[in-house]
Parts: C-alpha cells; sequence; structure tokens
C-alpha cells in the first residue's frame, strides 16, 4: 500500500492531478430491474482518492490527490511542506511531514530534521554576498558544488500509523564531512509520537520479530556472500559493502501481506565512498494486534487469480478489476443480496494500484464532517503542490539510498513469496 501526499511551500510546482476519468451517475437511471444501493465511501488508488456518494437518485464522484486515513472515525489528512533556497552554485532543500484533523484547524508536526536549515544558516553567513536565484531559471547550475537535501518518502499508512522513510543528502564545499543517510520511521498521525516496536505489537512479540529480523539480515549476508563467491558479478560488488550495514531496530516500518500486519526492516549501510546504501529485509508476518481490526476492514481483498480486488459491505461491495496491461481499475459498486438479484453499476476508470476504502456511511458522516470533507478536497484540488509517492522497488534489497526518484509510481506490496535476494541500479 503506497500512498499520496501534497506539498506545499514556495518552492512548490505546478499541481499534478492524476487525469481519471470518472462516470457520474447523478441523473442515470440504474440498471433496468435494480436499485442502486446507498453508499458512501472514500476509495484510493493511483495518485489519488475518490469520493464516492451513492443514493436512488444515482450517484457523486469526485478525485483530489490528497492522503486521508481513518482513526476511529476520524479523519485525518497528510501533506508536507518544503523550505529551502538556491544559489547559483548551492542548493539547500527539506521537507517536513504534518498531518490535520479534518475537523480542526490545527495541524501537527509529525517529522523534521533541522540539518539543512542549519547549513542554509551557516552557508549564508559564511557567504553574505551571494543572492538567491530562481530555481526555475534557465542558468541555474545542474552540479552545484554545495548541494543539502532530504527528502521523505512516505510507504504506508494504516489507520493511526503512517510508514515513511527519511533521507539526508549533505555535501558542503569546504564544509564538514559528507553525510548521507537513511532511515524508516512508524509515526503516530494523531500526535506525532513515533513508537517503539513493542508498543505496536507488545513485548513479547517485539523481541521475537527483532530476533527473527537479525537471523533474515544474517542469512541475506550469508546469501549474498555466497552469491559474490560464486560468481555473481553483482552479487561480488555488494559484498565490498556488507561489513557497513549494522541493525538497527528502530528503523522498520509496517506493512500489510494479504491484509494482515507485517513489519519490514531498512538496515543502513554506505558504499566506500560514503554514499548512503539500504539493505531491506523481507516483511515478517506479526500476531494481530487490537487496533488492526479497524484497518483490515479498508484493505484490498484480491481474488484467488488476481483478476479482481473487492471491499464487501453489509448492503454493497465495491470491486476493482484490472485491465489487461494492469495500469488502470474498472471500479464498480454491486448490491450485495441473492444472486439473481445483484446488480452493478460503474464508478470510474482509475489508474492502478488500490490502496484502502474508507467507509463512510457505517456510522454515517454528520453535516461537519461532511463539509470538512468537502474543504479538504477542495483545497487539496486547488493549491500549486506536487503530487509525490513511495515506491518500494522489489525484489532488490540492497539499493543505493542517495539520489533515489522520490516521485515514482507505486506497486502494490510485494507477495509474501517475493524472492528475497536480488540488485538494482538505482
Amino acid at each position: 500500500m503506497r500512498r499520496t501526499v501534497r506539498t506545499l511551500g514556495a518552492t512548490a510546482r505546478a499541481l499534478a492531478v492524476l487525469a481519471a476519468s470518472v462516470l457520474s451517475a447523478c441523473g442515470e437511471a440504474p440498471q433496468a430491474g435494480g436499485t442502486l444501493p446507498a453508499a458512501e465511501f472514500l476509495f484510493a488508488a493511483g495518485d489519488s482518492t475518490y469520493w464516492v456518494r451513492s443514493s436512488g437518485e444515482g450517484m457523486r464522484v469526485r478525485s483530489a490527490p490528497i492522503l486521508l486515513t481513518d482513526v476511529d472515525g476520524r479523519l485525518f489528512e497528510i501533506f508536507m511542506s518544503d523550505d529551502g533556497a538556491e544559489y547559483p552554485d548551492a542548493s539547500f532543500a527539506t521537507v517536513r511531514l504534518w498531518s490535520r484533523a479534518l475537523r480542526s484547524t490545527d495541524s501537527t508536526l509529525l517529522f523534521a530534521d533541522s540539518t539543512v536549515l542549519r547549513a542554509l544558516a551557516s552557508w549564508r553567513k559564511a557567504h553574505p554576498a551571494e543572492l538567491e536565484v530562481d530555481p526555475s531559471a534557465d542558468d541555474v547550475p545542474d552540479d552545484p558544488r554545495t548541494v543539502v537535501h532530504d527528502e521523505i518518502e512516505i510507504l504506508d499508512v494504516h489507520g493511526p500509523y503512517i510508514t515513511f522513510e527519511h533521507l539526508l543528502n549533505a555535501d558542503v564545499d569546504g564544509g564538514p564531512p559528507h553525510q548521507h543517510r537513511g532511515k524508516r520511521y512508524v509515526v503516530d498521525v494523531r500526535s506525532g509520537h513515533g513508537p517503539q516496536l513493542s508498543e505496536l505489537l507488545g513485548g513479547l512479540e517485539a523481541t521475537r520479530v527483532l530476533t527473527d529480523a537479525r537471523a533474515s539480515l544474517a542469512q541475506l549476508t550469508d546469501s549474498i556472500r555466497k552469491a559474490g563467491a560464486s560468481g555473481d558479478d553483482r552479487a561480488a560488488a555488494a559484498v565490498e559493502t556488507l561489513d557497513s550495514f549494522v541493525f538497527d531496530s528502530t528503523s522498520f516500518g509496517i506493512t500489510d501481506l494479504s491484509r494482515e500486519p507485517a513489519v519490514s526492516f531498512m538496515v543502513p549501510g554506505s558504499a566506500e565512498d560514503g554514499e548512503a546504501l539500504a539493505l531491506y529485509l523481507p516483511p515478517l508476518r506479526v500476531k494481530t494486534p487490537v487496533w488492526w481490526q479497524a484497518v483490515r476492514r479498508t484493505l484490498p481483498e484480491w481474488s484467488a487469480d488476481s483478476s479482481r480486488v473487492r471491499w464487501a459491505r453489509a448492503p454493497y461491495e465495491v470491486v476493482a478489476s484490472p485491465s489487461e496491461d494492469g495500469e488502470s481499475l474498472a471500479l464498480v459498486l454491486r448490491s450485495r443480496g441473492l444472486a439473481s438479484s445483484k446488480r452493478e453499476w460503474p464508478v470510474a476508470t482509475v489508474a492502478a494500484p488500490a490502496y484502502q476504502l474508507i467507509a463512510l456511511d457505517s456510522p454515517p458522516l454528520d453535516s461537519a464532517a461532511r463539509a470538512a470533507l468537502a474543504r479538504a478536497f477542495d483545497m487539496s484540488t486547488a493549491l500549486d503542490g506536487l503530487v509525490q509517492r513511495a515506491a518500494w522497488p522489489w525484489p532488490s534489497p540492497v539499493r543505493p539510498v542517495r539520489n533515489r526518484a522520490l516521485r515514482r509510481a507505486a506497486r502494490v506490496a510485494p507477495p509474501a513469496n517475493a524472492p528475497p535476494i536480488g540488485f538494482a541500479n538505482d
């Protein structure tokens, strides 16, 4: 499950809104002999969230590049803000992660790293005569000697918890040693608190998971060494960096495998030149914590032959069928009941993959919550910003962190039987 976020700030570019083919059934008669079921839900797919409302009078659908999550009936929006400056031979850019309950005017800071802004202040002090430049100008150097950037990649959101990676690249001409590092985090969208694994899973389960993760790392590095010794050129190149990978029990994320919870670890390392690397361990299944029960209902359920994905609700179900090339999904709303009385109504053709469905009809939204949701959709669509998506390259456990493309098309979480060994040139 990968998510879309919007980025706000002085350096934001034009909003890249996903163009989707949306059918509005409002005013159209449903299929003969059927009654359009009453339904209201948020459907996240591709780079957008779709707000679908249907009744006997018809169907209304709207979309926006917005990331939402539901926590105990409260909707939270997750977004980023950016800051920094550009000079003829220096570039500084940083990003902060925020959340906001839709019925609140206050935002909660989830994550920020002060490294970039501290480096910018020091650089300005050392170069008082330098003037900022427009980063979109044609004459801006492509390879400034000083570059201090950080990035945040949203990987997953499961109810109250968001998983992301923070990447820092700092090369200051004539300054301190280069810094290139990355780490995976889990943060509570309600408070910004970063829970320990024991808080999420309980002490005994957390201990088991950490033991299994260390064993997985040992097995993975041993396999890479054997592959390198057998003549695999890529493995041989990776062997030179293996001693730099040190297991960090706090560098983990939450993911899902077939709607069940799992934990995935990112193990940081470095190349001989100091370039940051990351080794990704295969996800480890965990015992289901109490808070996961509400999350499971939002996750897609794939058919055995992967021909469709669905979310079942009491009076209706939502079904998405992928196109032949797997690039899009045909979304339909189906009534539930006797097979002879089942009907379906097209909702939208959207970009793949499908992420989550948040039901808004059980319990139903009140007028204040619906108004807050409408304002959030309006703002997300109108603001200049940047649609960002994180991808988890699979099955490549060793890859560079530095210079990764932040804005990528997402993929569905890897299956449990995905091969654990592989390399990629990022």
